[in-house]
C-alpha cells in the first residue's frame, strides 16, 4: 500500500512540474503538430479570407505562419513560381518561359516544406499560377528564354493573331495578345503541360490556384476544354477576371461567360471590389449586392479585394490607383468586404516602394495585416460562418451585420455611432469591440458605442446578460431582512454596495437609493402590497 501510495505522490509531482514548466515554454519549444481548430480558421479555402503575400520568398512565408494564422487568414497566396524572364521588378513573374515550379522565390522543394509547415497551422497554399501567355512581345515575338519546345511549335502552340485591336471584343479578348505571346489554350499538348504542372502543385501539398488573365482563356462553349480540364484535379481554384469577360458584349452575353466560368472556377469580382473601394475612400454609399451576384454566380464563387498588386503596383495612369491611399482607408474596406457571407477576401502584404520599376520580387512587404482590427475582422469572419448577414450603408456609417454581431466602420474615425439593428439581426446583448475594447451595447432597434481611432469596430459573442433580483442589496439570491439592513448601512456610510446591489437596492426603480426603497423592502417582507415598487422582478443588466 505504502509503494502504491509513493508512486501516486510521484506522478502528482511529475504532472506538477509539468503543468508548471508549460507557462515558459520558449517560441522554439511549441509543439508545431497544432492544426487550423487552434485558431479558428476553416477547413475549406473558400470559407476564408486571403492572404496575397506578392513578392513574397516562399521562405519568408514560412517564417511568418504563425502570425498569419494567429491573424485568422484561412489561405496564403504567393507570387508565381514559374521560371521567368528578366530580373528584379516584380511583373517580371507574370512572363513565365515554361511550365515548371522554381524560380528566386523559392524551389519545388522550398514549397513542400512551406506547404508541410502551413498545414500544421491550418493555413491552405493558393499558388498563382501564368498560363495564358509566355514571355515575348506584343507582336508575337518569344524571349530568347522561352523553353525550346515553344519555339519549335510555334505555329500550334499559339494563336498568332497579334495583338489586341479591340479590348471590348470577346474574340479578341480569347485569341489575340495581350502584351505577349498568347499560348493556344484549345491545344491538347498545351492544356496538358499546364494540368501536369497544377498536379505537381497539388503533389507539393499545395490546396488552390489563382489564375492569372482568366478572362482571356476561352470557355468549353467556345471550342476550348481547357478549363473543364483543370477542373477535373480536386482543388480550389478562381481566376482574375479583371472587368468583365468582355468589356464591349450585352449584359446578356457576360452574364452567360461568367456562369459559365463560376462552373469551374471561382472568380474575382474586380467591378464591385473597386467600387466599395471608391466608396469607402469618397465616403459615398455602395451597392450592397456585388456585380457577379447580381448576375446568379454564388457567393462562395467569388473573391473580392479591396487593394490587389495590379491596383497597388502598376503605373497610376494604368490602374495603380490605390498605392496612394492611406492604408486605413484600405483596411476599411477590406472589414466591410471581408465580413461578407460566404465570399472569400484577398489582404495585398503592401511592397514598401510604391514606383512601378521600384517593386521588386523577393522582398518581403508589409506585415500590417497583424493589425488588431484586420484580425479580429478574419476572426469575425470564421466565426459567422453559416450566418445570415444584412449590409447597411448609413449616412453616417457602414455595417455588415450577422447573426451573432457586426463589422461597424463609420465614416469619421473614432465617433460614437448608433446602428439600425435591422431584423433584429444582432442578438441584444453588450459586446466588446475587439479593435479598441470599448462596451457596445445592443437592442432590438439599435447598435450602440465608440468606434475608435482605427475607424473598424468588431463586435460579436454577447457577455451574458446579467439578471437582478430587485430588492437583493446582497446579492445572495433572496430578498431577506438582511438586504434591509445592507441598504440602511450604505445610507448610513458604513457600507458600499457591490454595482449590482446598488441596483438591487433601488426598490422604486427611481435611480436613487432612498429611505423609500428601505420602507418598500419592509413592506413586501411583511407581505404588505405596495404600489410603485419593483420589488421581486428581474432586470437585465
Amino acid at each position: 500500500m505504502k509503494r502504491i501510495i509513493s508512486l501516486a505522490l510521484m506522478l502528482c509531482m511529475v504532472l506538477t512540474c509539468v503543468a508548471s514548466v508549460g507557462f515558459s515554454v520558449s517560441a522554439q519549444e511549441v509543439d508545431t503538430s497544432s492544426t487550423g481548430d487552434d485558431y479558428g480558421l476553416p477547413q475549406d479555402c473558400k470559407d476564408g479570407n486571403i492572404l496575397h503575400c506578392f513578392n513574397w520568398k516562399l521562405s519568408q512565408i514560412k517564417a511568418e505562419l504563425p502570425n498569419i494564422a494567429a491573424a485568422g487568414f484561412t489561405s496564403v497566396q504567393t507570387s508565381p513560381l514559374q521560371p521567368h524572364d528578366g530580373s528584379s521588378h516584380w511583373y517580371w513573374l507574370y512572363q513565365p518561359t515554361k511550365f515548371t515550379v522554381g524560380n528566386e522565390l523559392g524551389s519545388y522543394s522550398d514549397l513542400q516544406s512551406l506547404c508541410t509547415e502551413a498545414h500544421k497551422y491550418g493555413v491552405k497554399i493558393i499558388v498563382d499560377v501564368v498560363a495564358n501567355h509566355v514571355a515575348g512581345s506584343d507582336n508575337g515575338n518569344l524571349a530568347n528564354a522561352v523553353d525550346s519546345v515553344f519555339k519549335n511549335n510555334k505555329s500550334t502552340y499559339f494563336h498568332n493573331l497579334g495583338a489586341r485591336g479591340n479590348a471590348d471584343d470577346r474574340y479578341s479578348t480569347t485569341q489575340k495578345n495581350i502584351g505577349m505571346p498568347d499560348l493556344n489554350s484549345e491545344n491538347t499538348a498545351i492544356q496538358n503541360m499546364v494540368y501536369n504542372m497544377v498536379v505537381n502543385l497539388k503533389n507539393a501539398g499545395v490546396d488552390g490556384i489563382r489564375w492569372d488573365a482568366a478572362k482571356h482563356i476561352a470557355l468549353p462553349s467556345e471550342n476550348c476544354a481547357f478549363w473543364s480540364k483543370m477542373a477535373q484535379i480536386d482543388m480550389y481554384q478562381y481566376g482574375e477576371i479583371l472587368g468583365s469577360p468582355a468589356d464591349g458584349a450585352t449584359t446578356a452575353q457576360n452574364t452567360a461567360w461568367i456562369d459559365e466560368y463560376a462552373q469551374y472556377i471561382g472568380v474575382s469580382d474586380t467591378v464591385y471590389s473597386a467600387a466599395l473601394m471608391s466608396a469607402v475612400r469618397d465616403g459615398t454609399t455602395y451597392k450592397t449586392t456585388g456585380n457577379w451576384n447580381k448576375k446568379g454566380v454564388d457567393s462562395s464563387k467569388i473573391v473580392n479585394w479591396a487593394e490587389s498588386h495590379d491596383s497597388y503596383s502598376n503605373e497610376t495612369n494604368s490602374g495603380g490607383w490605390t498605392k496612394n491611399l492611406n492604408q486605413n482607408v484600405v483596411d476599411k474596406a477590406y472589414a466591410l468586404l471581408a465580413a461578407r457571407a460566404d465570399s472569400q477576401t484577398l489582404y495585398l502584404s503592401r511592397p514598401f516602394q510604391t514606383a512601378h520599376q521600384s517593386i521588386n520580387y523577393g522582398v518581403k512587404g508589409s506585415t500590417h495585416f497583424t493589425s488588431s482590427e484586420i484580425a479580429a475582422v478574419n476572426q469575425f469572419h470564421n466565426a459567422m460562418i453559416g450566418k445570415e448577414e444584412k449590409v447597411l450603408g448609413g449616412s453616417t456609417y457602414y455595417a455588415v451585420l450577422r447573426e451573432g454581431g457586426a463589422v461597424i466602420v463609420p465614416k469619421t474615425n473614432d465617433s460614437d455611432v448608433s446602428v439600425t439593428n435591422t431584423n433584429s439581426m444582432v442578438p441584444e446583448g453588450t459586446y466588446i469591440d475587439r479593435v479598441s475594447g470599448s462596451t457596445f451595447t445592443v437592442t432590438a432597434k439599435t447598435i450602440t458605442g465608440h468606434v475608435g481611432s482605427t475607424g473598424i469596430a468588431v463586435i460579436y459573442n454577447a457577455e451574458p446578460a446579467t439578471k437582478i433580483l430587485i430588492g437583493d442589496a446582497d446579492q445572495d439570491g433572496e430578498i431577506t431582512v438582511i438586504d434591509v439592513t445592507y441598504i440602511q448601512q450604505a445610507l448610513a456610510s458604513i457600507r458600499v454596495l457591490s454595482e449590482e446591489g446598488a441596483i438591487a437596492a433601488d426598490a422604486d426603480q427611481d435611480g436613487d437609493v432612498t429611505a423609500i426603497d428601505v420602507t418598500g423592502i419592509q413592506r413586501h417582507l411583511a407581505g404588505i402590497q405596495s404600489s410603485g415598487f419593483h420589488i421581486g422582478e428581474y432586470i437585465t443588466a
